[in-house]
């Protein structure tokens, strides 16, 4: 029974709702086609095998000539005649005559007799393929009835009731757009089923459970996808905030756990004696830079002395975080690594949150030459004596080779894994690849994780207002807070 238990819980912990339904909605596009191609067929299939028939009936009354008084020789007489009349209709001698008084070649009709239960009275129906086939068909059996009768009894007497009519609507009501909805609902079912299952199996990293299940690193912190934009206004003007840890609307949370990620990678640092600090991923938007950004933050406010170098020479984003807008630079790190620039002239110190900054705001194409040039281990060797860390922020791996090569030029590496995005056979690859580097590996960050609405948790179990929540009493502002007594501004010395 426990081993069920744990079997049970092991599956919902691999199951992750969020990836699941964004996997679905992603692909409803090729559900919603899907469902439609098929519906489409089965409409036109059942049209083409669907064939409308048509029926009519006449109703006689059965006597016997010799006993016509009596109603039970008259009811045997009836049932009598409709046995054998039912026989009849369907013999090769009734086709014959009736395809001869029609013309035709082939019998296409079904025909039958009854008896009307406790009476004399005896319907025969015929069905065709179209009305008029239908009437003309009863026409020429009832034509041939006084033929038939005496073929079958002589002492018995057939006269007509109630005349045929030319029928109008068809036996069975066809209705191709109920079996085309039906088709459609079916189908789209099983394709989004298939999608779920697809979406379940995918191996992607989705936790951190899973990134230690399935990727030969260690975890290091999990990051939560923030929200983009502060209010609606902002989305309408397309203005994303910046999630840095020194932004007045950081949240709690946010600010904890990369506080958590800072001291997990500055003990590792601490026992390797490293001080430069690679920070990488796979492809590109998987949030390196800003982990990079935030890390070289927190370890500020935490007293340390840092450097932060934008080493991504082909789309540099530091100073798209750092810089106003419109703010221009004196000096790039380009332009100091080709020698056109002092170190002076490159360094930006920021006094708002007291990081020293390298930036780039250019492109440059041949980057992997600048990086692995004499200037840029010369820097780092400068930066070391200097800083007790260098944050290094560098391109995709997957993009280039200026990951390892400043991989092969710093004491340690991270690898940012952004949820549910990259295959963990590639990240395995790329962390391989760092290992085969002179930096240490220490290991993997997932980032911009999303659950479902109501499922997220904070640190510590506490909302964002608990007891150590934004603005409770260990929060943001409040006694060990930014601005608290043991907070960025307060009297303890850093």
């Amino acid at each position: 029974m426990n081993e069920k238990k744990q079997d049970l819980s092991s599956l919902m912990d691999r199951i992750d709702l969020y990836s699941i339904v964004r996997d679905t909605l992603r692909n409803l596009w090729a559900i919603l086609l899907g469902a439609i191609a098929v519906a489409m067929i089965v409409n036109m299939s059942v049209r083409a095998d669907f064939r409308s028939t048509y029926s009519t009936q006449a109703t006689f009354v059965v006597t016997s000539k010799t006993s016509s008084n009596y109603a039970y020789s008259n009811l045997s007489a009836a049932s009598t005649m409709a046995n054998s009349f039912s026989n009849i209709l369907n013999s090769n001698l009734l086709k014959k005559k009736v395809c001869k008084d029609l013309g035709i070649d082939t019998f296409r009709a079904t025909a039958s007799a009854r008896v009307i239960k406790g009476t004399n009275l005896m319907t025969l129906r015929v069905t065709a393929d179209t009305p008029e086939n239908t009437y003309r068909t009863i026409r020429s059996i009832m034509y041939n009835m006084n033929e038939l009768t005496e073929y079958v009894s002589a002492d018995m007497v057939m006269e007509v009731l109630q005349d045929p009519s030319v029928p109008t609507r068809a036996d069975t009501s066809f209705s191709a757009s109920k079996q085309t909805k039906r088709a459609f609902a079916i189908s789209a079912l099983l394709l989004i089923l298939a999608f779920m299952y697809l979406s379940y199996r995918k191996e992607t990293v989705k936790g951190e459970k899973d990134l230690e299940n399935k990727l030969d690193a260690k975890s290091l912190g999990m990051l939560h996808q923030e929200e983009k934009y502060r209010s609606f206004g902002d989305m309408l003007k397309r203005r994303k905030r910046k999630y840095l840890v020194t932004e007045l609307s950081a949240k709690f949370e946010f600010v904890e756990r990369n506080k958590k990620i800072a001291a997990h990678i500055s003990a590792q640092a601490h026992k390797a004696n490293a001080k430069t600090i690679l920070i990488t991923s796979v492809q590109e938007h998987e949030g390196k830079s800003t982990v990079s950004a935030n890390l070289a933050l927190t370890l500020v406010q935490q007293g340390y002395k840092v450097l932060l170098i934008d080493g991504d020479m082909r789309r540099p984003t530091q100073y798209s975080l750092f810089m106003k807008p419109g703010e221009k630079l004196k000096a790039s790190l380009g332009s100091l690594l080709m020698g056109q620039a002092s170190l002076n002239d490159a360094m930006i110190h920021d006094e708002e949150r007291g990081v020293d900054l390298l930036l780039n705001k250019r492109n440059y194409t041949n980057s992997t030459d600048i990086v692995s040039s004499e200037f840029m281990s010369r820097l780092l060797a400068v930066a070391r004596m200097h800083y007790d860390y260098v944050i290094i922020d560098s391109p995709p791996m997957s993009l280039m080779a200026d990951a390892e090569v400043l991989a092969d030029l710093s004491d340690m590496s991270v690898l940012v894994v952004k949820y549910d995005t990259v295959l963990a056979e590639d990240l395995n690859d790329a962390i391989d690849a760092l290992r085969d580097c002179h930096a240490q590996f220490a290991g993997c960050i997932l980032n911009l994780v999303r659950t479902m609405p109501g499922a997220r948790k904070t640190i510590g179990g506490y909302g964002g207002y608990g007891r150590y929540g934004r603005y409770g009493h260990y929060g943001r502002y409040g006694h060990y807070g930014r601005y608290g007594e043991y907070g960025r501004y307060g009297d303890e010395k850093k």
